[in-house]
């Protein structure tokens, strides 16, 4: 009997779970499911050279930078390492954070923003296109929370969505089955209020928009393990 597809999410919150987005990333998911917190619940994996018996994995945000170099921060990397590379082909998704450390493990540069350090905060619509994900062009309306920014395109990526002032706002490898974002189509009502937005910015749009990106990811999972049993 083939085994259910199992997808893990990463959340590497400093302050307090994001239950909600969570939720969001599993939404209809078929199969089994796991979520660490490798900063809330030091220990909790995945832990680097091992549990590679997976078949997605998501990375969301954090209020870390990949320049603190943490100790879970490394072990995230090294475990993420063979995902990277090829060795084991495994979709992945980064968000935000996310996004950041597969750019920076490739050797992009990540750096502020804007020159005063200032956070941007709120939403913005971004244009997604050239992708597997979503293919053909489409302008999403998204919520955006970050500081800093992926600042050079790492070899072997493309940019697959843009937006005024973020000229990298998602990527994808050339090969792999790999996809970042620097938006955060996981983010809902919660996750605004605990940023100091108005809640109101969550509209049907923005939902609908975001929804059809993490269902993409999730379709782009059970295609790549197609023999997988499904409930």
């Amino acid at each position: 009997m083939a085994a259910r597809p199992r997808l893990w999410v990463i959340d590497p919150s400093i302050n307090e779970p994001e239950d909600q987005c969570v939720e969001q990333v599993l939404r209809d998911w078929p199969g089994q499911s796991r979520v660490f917190r490798p900063v809330l619940s030091p220990g909790d994996g995945p832990a680097p050279g091992a549990g590679y018996d997976v078949d997605g994995v998501v990375v969301l945000g954090s209020g870390a930078s990949v320049h603190d170099r943490l100790d879970w921060m490394k072990d995230l990397a090294e475990w993420l390492s063979p995902l990277l590379d090829g060795s084991r082909r495994v979709p992945v998704l980064g968000i935000c954070f996310g996004h950041q450390l597969v750019a920076h493990m490739k050797g992009a540069e990540i750096g502020d923003l804007w020159p005063d350090g200032k956070k941007e905060v709120g939403s913005a619509e971004t244009l997604v296109e050239g992708g597997r994900l979503l293919p053909g062009a489409h302008r999403l309306r998204v919520v955006i929370s970050h500081r800093e920014t992926v600042k050079t395109l790492p070899e072997g990526y493309r940019v697959v969505a843009r937006r005024p002032g973020v000229p990298l706002d998602g990527l994808e490898h050339e090969r792999l089955p790999v996809s970042t974002f620097q938006f955060h189509p996981e983010a809902r009502d919660e996750f605004v209020v605990r940023r100091g937005l108005d809640p109101e910015i969550i509209d049907r749009r923005l939902v609908e928009d975001s929804n059809r990106l993490l269902a993409a990811f999730r379709a782009s999972v059970l295609n790549e393990f197609p023999d997988r049993e499904l409930p």
